[in-house]
């Protein structure tokens, strides 16, 4: 009873909204086109259910561990240990898996995983301990430099972009939060913009002359038709153009649920990367946003909670956790709705994939222990 009387409302509440409404949503979206296959319409929902009862358990056990045993670096070297081979078995062909073109997944007794997701909380829970203690010196910086770079490097030949982005964009603000020299941040803030100008811009000139090797093409082909997808509206603007239609479709108050047309085959795998074009046609406007405001009440109560963290390396911890639930859901709601490229990334407790939701769950547990323990 006393333990139910400290738990934090204020994420566990959105939390379990998002969660319910997640998995009503990825059975709509995803039902037709397993009918189609032939495969049973409820499949990939059976599948996420056992995902969310099995993070559920997870977010409990980790709210019921004492916070100072997550807080030991041995966590954080075993975070960062596993995260490191898994990211190099991915490109074992005995374990790497290749979906559209990127060998992102790997499979282990025949259950497949991102272990993207996984670097991101090895770099938080690293990081939040490095920077547990004021730094002395400026030469400090060059380990937590050269994992968050190493890390970055493996997710980004996967190839997966994005996910190397936001390990840096994390790691950036975990560097800001550890109050390192302001010298020292604006030159790690000016060479990530400028490395990312770069980067796009190589990838648009080679991609065009098709000297981009094989593996980053499809980055390319993103890049250049997210300014107007309508110009390969069956081509490699298809997705983003039925993206629009989707929303267009639903205006402010939907269509209902289980309503949605472009579900239907024209819109490929809506249930992950485009699971908030179908929650805008079926849902409404309206709904979506209060969606997209439940996860924000999270980021924010979690950036709260960090401010006023007696502990420095648990309120570490939280701000990169709220950075990582902010910069993941910025990230696909702006690739949904055309501001940036696709991008691949899901939306936090609304799409399905089992290892992001896994991973986010745990992350929740440890911001409730964290939360629990300031209450106390």
């Amino acid at each position: 009873m006393q333990t139910m009387k400290k738990i934090d409302w204020w994420i566990i509440g959105p939390y379990a909204v998002l969660s319910i409404i997640g998995l009503l949503e990825v059975f709509s979206a995803s039902s037709y086109r397993l009918i189609i296959a032939g495969a049973n319409p409820r499949s990939l929902f059976y599948r996420q259910l056992i995902f969310v009862l099995l993070s559920w358990g997870a977010l409990g056990l980790t709210y019921s561990v004492k916070l100072q045993h997550l807080l030991k670096l041995r966590i954080a070297q075993i975070l960062l240990g596993c995260s490191t081979v898994l990211l190099l078995l991915v490109k074992v062909h005995l374990f790497g898996v290749t979906v559209n073109g990127a060998q992102r997944w790997i499979s282990i007794f025949g259950i497949q995983f991102q272990p993207s997701e996984l670097a991101n909380m090895a770099l938080i829970f690293y990081l939040s301990y490095y920077f547990r203690n004021p730094l002395q010196s400026k030469k400090e910086l060059r380990a937590p430099i050269i994992v968050t770079l190493f890390l970055a490097t493996l997710v980004f030949i996967q190839p997966k972009v994005t996910g190397a982005l936001i390990l840096l964009l994390v790691a950036g603000v975990l560097f800001w939060a550890a109050a390192i020299p302001v010298d020292v941040g604006l030159i790690l803030g000016f060479a990530a913009v400028i490395g990312a100008l770069i980067v796009a811009g190589i990838v648009l000139l080679l991609g065009s002359h098709d000297l981009l090797p094989h593996l980053f093409q499809h980055v390319y082909e993103r890049i250049a038709i997210a300014g107007n997808p309508f110009a390969d509206v069956n081509g490699t603007g298809y997705q983003m153009s039925n993206s629009y239609y989707a929303m267009y479709n639903g205006g402010f108050f939907g269509r209902g649920i289980g309503n949605s047309i472009t579900k239907n085959g024209y819109l490929p795998e809506a249930e992950t990367d485009f699971i908030f074009s179908i929650i805008v046609e079926e849902l409404g406007m309206i709904v979506a946003l209060f969606l997209l405001l439940l996860l924000f009440v999270i980021c924010l109560r979690l950036f709260w909670l960090s401010t006023h963290c007696k502990n420095h390396q648990a309120a570490l911890l939280v701000m990169g956790i709220g950075t990582l639930l902010l910069v993941q859901t910025s990230i696909n709601v702006a690739s949904t709705l055309g501001l940036i490229p696709m991008t691949g990334i899901p939306l936090p407790f609304l799409s399905y994939g089992g290892t992001s939701y896994l991973i986010l769950s745990v992350s929740l547990g440890v911001a409730l222990n964290v939360s629990a323990r300031e209450r106390r």
